[in-house]
């Protein structure tokens, strides 16, 4: 049985001197995947991090008050087409930010559910810390010691064999704290190793030999020493198999250069290719906190957020294209999150400030693709004392729903109550 995360710490903090190797505690066996289980079901979750600005992402260009709070940020009708020239309105209200045309293709296809008005409640968190604690932990007072993902895998995953939940990352998300385990943040491939010492790289096999010898000495069953072993050897294996994924790893789709959501999202897909057992991964970009410089007049396709946009469309186009390219595209949902929107004006420095009332996007295969919610509105009378668009879905309901209809789990026990069905998976 994997020694968890409580009976880890309970056996002492002396294994600080290994402790790069923790994240490996539950990686157990090594199984290439040979074919597609069509009961697989993944969830790839997408952390835009900074606070995204949903106005200018899903655009209301119909919307005379949003012109009027964006003389110079807002998106004209005649500004929502692509450097191809292909429009990007998806209704006779709404169309996606010009640079997004990876995504209005998934759209149009059915592939894309946009969750609008999502946000957490009518008393919104509007520093990062404390907003992204209430969406990570999917607790409004944003004082639980879990996250929602973590929580979720308590109710079996992390009991489960194998490499069952990561974060494609240097550092752990709170979305993925958990009572019972511990899991593997891999920011590359490459760095996801045994790590000896730089000063000495001519010895690195004597030290790992070294390693692997000690640990598999025999110590007193369920002592700290045997525990500590146990996880060193199994995590040395792990890493190892881990390292070995880009190797078995051939496809004809070509992700964009320079583009870091791209990368993270490839080494995702490696990962779910090569490794059955996986079924929660874990993304982020960060750079969304547009204070001043956020776009300029005269081109909206070019500007700090319309890079980062382009970052998240052609990033979740290639990695959609790589799932069906593998036959996985009916086994994978993305979720995408960002902790709060902007402030519907734009500021004197062309850039908007913490808002609310932004919006979500669900992607894949399995979901019934369209617009849920409602766009909140801008009118003076409707917005809160800040300025900020009201909360019309809690974003707490998206998370029931996806784990309600698509990882099977009790929604109840990982959010607290009882959230509705917001209605995008069948």
């Amino acid at each position: 049985m994997p020694t968890t995360r409580r009976q880890f710490i309970k056996r002492g903090a002396a294994m600080a001197g290994v402790s790069f190797l923790l994240p490996e505690i539950l990686l157990k066996g090594a199984h290439g995947q040979t074919a597609v289980d069509p009961n697989r079901r993944i969830l790839v979750v997408i952390q835009l991090e900074g606070g995204n600005d949903g106005l200018n992402t899903v655009v209301p260009y119909t919307n005379d008050r949003y012109f009027s709070l964006r003389p110079v940020l807002g998106i004209r009708e005649s500004e929502l087409q692509d450097a191809q020239g292909k429009s990007t309105i998806i209704t006779n209200k709404l169309g996606f930010h010009p640079v997004m045309s990876g995504i209005k293709d998934l759209y149009d296809k059915g592939r894309v559910a946009v969750v609008l008005g999502a946000g957490d409640g009518p008393n919104p968190g509007l520093s990062h810390f404390i907003a992204s604690d209430i969406w990570q932990v999917a607790n409004v007072a944003g004082d639980n010691s879990e996250g929602w993902l973590g929580k979720f895998a308590d109710q079996g995953l992390a009991q489960g064999a194998g490499v069952r939940v990561l974060s494609s990352d240097d550092r752990s998300p709170r979305a993925l704290a958990s009572k019972k385990a511990i899991f593997p943040n891999v920011p590359s491939f490459a760095a996801y190793n045994f790590q000896t010492d730089a000063k000495y790289p001519g010895n690195g096999r004597r030290q790992l030999s070294t390693f692997n010898t000690y640990n598999s000495e025999s110590f007193p069953p369920d002592s700290f020493l045997a525990a500590a072993a146990e996880i060193g050897l199994d995590a040395v294996e792990q890493a190892d198999r881990i390292g070995a994924v880009p190797s078995t790893y051939q496809s004809p789709v070509i992700y964009p250069a320079n583009n870091p959501l791209a990368a993270r999202l490839k080494m995702v897909a490696q990962i779910i290719i090569a490794i059955p057992e996986v079924e929660i991964l874990y993304v982020r970009l960060g750079g969304f906190d547009h204070h001043a410089a956020q776009g300029v007049a005269g081109n909206k396709r070019i500007g700090q957020h319309a890079t980062l946009l382009q970052y998240f469309s052609d990033g979740v186009k290639a990695f959609y294209d790589d799932m069906v390219a593998h036959g996985l595209a009916d086994n994978v949902l993305l979720l995408q999150w960002s902790e709060f929107g902007r402030r519907p004006n734009e500021n004197g420095s062309l850039g908007t400030d913490h808002g609310a009332g932004s919006l979500m996007f669900v992607m894949g295969n399995p979901v019934r693709g369209g617009l849920y919610g409602q766009q909140s509105s801008l009118a003076p009378g409707d917005v809160d004392s800040d300025g900020n668009p009201r909360t019309m879905v809690d974003f707490r309901a998206v998370y029931a729903t996806v784990i309600e209809k698509w990882l099977g789990g009790d929604s109840q026990l990982v959010l607290g109550k009882q959230f509705e069905n917001v209605g995008f998976l069948g």
